[in-house]
């Protein structure tokens, strides 16, 4: 990943902007990189005769994440809404997927 200039090292809205973009990338990549791992979920899913949504789970990896965001002082109630997003698009990718093979 690109090394990030720390926010209090930006000068200007230009520089701050431009690092902002440059994460956002990165954000993005993390994201194709977490498909991945959901593709292959789904294949081993199937293979085990699991169904796509299983709602334990679906808590557990919210609390994770909500524990991180505490962690980093970062708004809880936002990560959740955004991994639960997350979440159910991954679920609908999956469960179309076990449907379709």
């Amino acid at each position: 990943m690109t090394e990030l200039t720390k926010p209090g090292d930006c000068n200007n809205m230009d520089e701050l902007r431009h690092q902002i973009d440059k994460l956002d990338v990165q954000v993005v990549e993390l994201l194709a990189n977490r498909s991945e791992f959901i593709d292959r979920a789904t294949e081993l899913k199937k293979l085990n005769g699991m169904p796509a949504r299983i709602p334990e789970r679906i808590e557990s990896v919210v609390s994770n994440a909500r524990n991180a965001a505490e962690e980093l002082d970062l708004d809880a109630n936002l990560v959740e809404k955004i991994w639960r997003i997350l979440i159910d698009w991954s679920i609908q990718r999956e469960a179309e997927i076990i449907r379709e093979e």
